[in-house]
C-alpha cells in the first residue's frame, strides 16, 4: 500500500523575510543530504544582494515556493540566468519536482535564436534522480560542464608562496576598496557587471565576514588578485568565491597565495569542508588540485527546445 505523501501548497515569493527562510532551507538540506543537491548559501545571498535592489526585486517576483500545510518549505523554483531554473528540494519532498519543473517550463523558458522556448538547468552528476526526471521530459545533456572540488582541513594545509611586491590583506568595506575590488572583479570576469555600489551592497549580505574576502594589493595601490570565503556555521563548511588574478599580474601565485591564507583564517572558525567551483579551465583546476582539492563532482547542463513557440 502506498504511503500518502504529505500535502504541499505552491505560492509565489511575497517578501525578504521568504528570502531568509529559503536561505535557512539551504543550510537545513545540506545537513540533510550531506553534499549539494541545492545551492550553497553563498550563491543564494548573490541572487539578493550582489546587484542593484530593482534587479533583486525583478528576480524574486519569479520564484515560487511550496510549503507543507504547516507553513515549512518543501522547495523553491527560481532562475539562475535567464532562460534557466534551478530547483530547491527538501530530500522528503522529491516528488515533487516533476511539478516544479513543468512550472518552471510554463513560467521560465525563454525563445532561443531560433525563437523557440528553451529552458536550461544545471545538474549534478551524482544526481541520477534528477537526471532521469530530465531525460523523461526531453532535455538533452549540452557540452557545458564544471567542476565542484572540496577538501577537509584535516589535510595538511600547503605552504604559502612567497608573493614580493603585493601585500595580502582583508578587503575593508569602504568605498575606496569597493572601487578597486569592482574593477578588479570586472577584468577577471568581465560579464560580472560589478560597480563600487554593488560591493558595498554585498558587504551586507547575513554571511559576509570582512576577514574571510582577501585581496592582494599592488605597490601602486590597485587591488591584483582576490580570493573569497563564505562559511556556513552550522554545517561546519566554506566555499572559495570568487577567486581571481588580474592579466597583468598572472603566474605570480597570488591566487594560490591567497587561497592558501584563507584556509589558515578557516581553522578558528570550526570549518571542516572547504569547496571550490570552476568551469573546465586546465590551470584553475590545477593550482585547486594542488591546494588539496582533489575531490570532485561534475555539474552537466541539462536543455530543453519546445517544439511550440
Amino acid at each position: 500500500m502506498a504511503i500518502a505523501q504529505p500535502q504541499t501548497v505552491a505560492r509565489l515569493y511575497r517578501d525578504f523575510d521568504d528570502f531568509l527562510r529559503i536561505r535557512q532551507f539551504l543550510i537545513d538540506t545540506y545537513g540533510l543530504n550531506g553534499c549539494y543537491h541545492n545551492w550553497e548559501i553563498r550563491r543564494w545571498e548573490g541572487q539578493w544582494f550582489w546587484g542593484d535592489l530593482a534587479s533583486s526585486l525583478e528576480w524574486a517576483a519569479g520564484l515560487r515556493i511550496w510549503e507543507t500545510e504547516q507553513g515549512e518549505i518543501a522547495g523553491a523554483v527560481h532562475a539562475d540566468w535567464p532562460g534557466s531554473a534551478v530547483l530547491q528540494v527538501h530530500p522528503t519532498f522529491r516528488h515533487l519536482e516533476e511539478e516544479m519543473l513543468a512550472w518552471a517550463e510554463s513560467h521560465l523558458a525563454l525563445p532561443n535564436a531560433e525563437g523557440k522556448p528553451q529552458l536550461e538547468m544545471e545538474v549534478y552528476d551524482y544526481d541520477l534522480s534528477r537526471q532521469e526526471l530530465l531525460a523523461r521530459r526531453g532535455y538533452a545533456k549540452t557540452g557545458g560542464y564544471g567542476y565542484l572540488r572540496w577538501r577537509t582541513l584535516a589535510k595538511p594545509i600547503p605552504a604559502a608562496p612567497p608573493t614580493p611586491g603585493y601585500v595580502l590583506r582583508s578587503l575593508n568595506t569602504d568605498v575606496d576598496d569597493a572601487v578597486r575590488y569592482a574593477a578588479v572583479v570586472n577584468t577577471v570576469f568581465p560579464r560580472s557587471c560589478s560597480t563600487p555600489e554593488v560591493v558595498v551592497r554585498f558587504s551586507a549580505s547575513p554571511s559576509y565576514r570582512s576577514d574571510l574576502h582577501l585581496v592582494a594589493e599592488a605597490e601602486d595601490g590597485t587591488f591584483a588578485a582576490f580570493a573569497s570565503l563564505t562559511v556556513d556555521a552550522a554545517n561546519r563548511t566554506a566555499i572559495f568565491e570568487p577567486v581571481g588574478t588580474h592579466p597583468d599580474h598572472r603566474r605570480k601565485h597570488l591566487a594560490e597565495a591567497l587561497m592558501v591564507e584563507g584556509l589558515h583564517r578557516l581553522k578558528p572558525a570550526g570549518v571542516d569542508t572547504v569547496y571550490v567551483g570552476t568551469g573546465d579551465m586546465v590551470p584553475a583546476n590545477r593550482l585547486y588540485e594542488a591546494l588539496g582539492f582533489t575531490d570532485y563532482a561534475m555539474t552537466y547542463n541539462w536543455r530543453k527546445i519546445f517544439d511550440e513557440p
